[in-house]
């Protein structure tokens, strides 16, 4: 077969999916050309679609040794080398393919891939060769999403939805385009509307292109995020009310208690009702009728009440109901969690969606960011003035809930990194990647047995009188929870 039609042939099977195919018409076009760049080249861009890149490097490097002039080869090494962690080299073939074709716009947007990913990224010259892209050809929607992309990657809000909005005036149904506003209105808030105009951006989608498999795994993300809230009300509740409770007195928790019980049910009327009128008919409903889903809605619908007996306990005069209702706070975030890892693991189960272990990693590690960045530091004030509060031993009960809110997100980091593996391209990198969440899994798990601990040391010691015996029957009233020079005195007498 003469070498021309082989490769029409298989360009012909490549734009239709069949890469087998095309891989075998251009082996037997190479097997009498051996030497010819076309086919080097059209193997190599083959291979790069199959993500495998050291095949991809092998035939265009094969095809630059036969036409050191060959800008696509040029351009498919600067694609490959990034894959390998060799971002000089794909600098430096990108550099040589702009020379070769400086008037391209698709060359200018893998420059700006190159300057805004990598260890050494460089912002200015990603925007500048944007902007030169565009420039070249401003009514490509291919060029716009291109764009999009890079300013979404140098966190340029504006840059992202004004290539989006371009780019959809030009095409409006551009299934990236779309995708991408789906998941700027979802999660950077770069467009009006929130999670249901991305919904309904997504449904529109799907409507058009039904088997657009990112765009499925963004609505599932949606619908499970959605669910997993339901577990962080809970949370939230018992760390909240525990924070409360140290300093407000037991008048002012008989008022809060009412309202923060109130506040569990509405939150999860709210988030059900939302998700079932966006999301397309009979798509919850799927998935919700599941085992392991419908077990994890029981175990934190328990949970929240649990927590709620431990929030009327907790507001008792009585040291010893106190001291209960520390315990059934700290359960029912254990219930919680149990709660959060089931419905966790059912959204990383291949099934209806066939999810990215990437987004559930993305979504445990911006958990965890904001816990470490917003309430870890609250949490090591109140350490410092927990002496003045009225309640000191209910501090063990809110640092027992942070680390097992922090414990249950670690380990959904470590499940999301075991199932994604293989994508560790060393074993070494896998291998720090698992210390580091076992290093702060065990900093989260020491959190919470030493506020457990610190609870029944500040309990033995607060206006307890003579004993636990007594202390159960011991008021505020007549007996000081922990002033600060009672302790001082018992530290002197003992």
């Amino acid at each position: 077969m003469p070498v021309q039609a082989a490769l029409e042939r298989a360009r012909a099977a490549q734009a239709i999916g069949r890469l087998e195919q095309a891989r075998r018409i251009l082996g037997t076009a190479l097997a009498n050309a051996p030497d010819d760049p076309r086919v080097l080249v059209a193997l190599a861009d083959i291979a790069y679609d199959l993500d495998q890149f050291d095949d991809t490097v092998r035939f265009a490097g094969q095809a630059l040794q036969a036409d050191p002039d060959s800008a696509r080869a040029h351009q498919l090494v600067a694609m490959a080398y990034p894959m390998r962690e060799e971002w000089d080299l794909a600098l430096e073939h990108g550099h040589t393919a702009a020379r070769l074709r400086p008037h391209d716009a698709g060359t200018l947007l893998l420059l700006a891939w190159l300057y805004s990913n990598g260890p050494r990224k460089d912002p200015d010259r990603a925007r500048a060769a944007v902007v030169d892209a565009v420039a070249l050809a401003p009514g490509d929607a291919f060029v716009h999403c291109s764009a999009a992309e890079t300013y979404q990657r140098l966190v340029d809000i504006d840059g992202v939805r004004r290539h989006i909005t371009a780019g959809l005036t030009i095409d409006p149904l551009h299934v990236d385009l779309l995708r991408m506003q789906a998941r700027a209105e979802f999660e950077i808030g770069g467009f009006d509307g929130g999670r249901k105009a991305a919904i309904a951006t997504l449904r529109g989608l799907l409507a058009n292109a039904p088997t657009d498999t990112a765009a499925r795994r963004l609505l599932a993300e949606m619908h499970w995020r959605a669910l997993l809230r339901l577990a962080a009300w809970v949370w939230a509740f018992a760390g909240c009310f525990a924070a409360v409770a140290m300093w407000a007195p037991p008048i002012v928790l008989r008022v809060i208690s009412p309202m923060m019980f109130a506040a569990l049910p509405l939150a999860w009327y709210g988030v059900f009702r939302k998700v079932r009128k966006q999301l397309p008919p009979g798509y919850l409903r799927a998935r919700v009728r599941r085992p392991r889903v419908l077990l994890a809605l029981a175990a934190v619908a328990l949970s929240g009440l649990i927590v709620d007996m431990g929030a009327i306990a907790t507001r008792s005069e009585f040291a010893g109901l106190v001291r209960l209702g520390c315990v059934l706070l700290v359960l029912g975030a254990f219930g919680a969690a149990f709660g959060h890892l089931l419905l966790f693991t059912a959204w990383m189960r291949r099934g209806l969606d066939d999810p990215d272990p990437d987004d559930g990693l993305d979504f445990a590690l911006t958990q965890i960011v904001v816990l470490g960045m917003g309430v870890v530091p609250l949490v090591v004030v109140v350490a410092f003035v927990r002496g003045w509060a009225r309640q000191p031993a209910v501090f063990g009960a809110l640092v027992a809930v942070l680390g097992v809110v922090l414990v249950t997100l670690l380990i959904e980091a470590g499940i999301t990194v075991w199932v994604d593996r293989r994508a560790f391209r060393h074993t070494w990198g896998l291998a720090v990647v698992a210390l580091g969440v076992l290093v702060l899994l065990a900093g989260a798990g020491l959190a919470v047995r030493w506020g457990g601990g610190e609870r029944r040391r500040r309990s033995a010691r607060a206006g307890i009188g003579g004993g636990a015996d007594a202390d159960d029957n011991a008021s505020p009233a007549t007996h000081d929870p922990e002033p600060i020079a009672a302790d001082a005195d018992q530290a002197a007498t003992e």
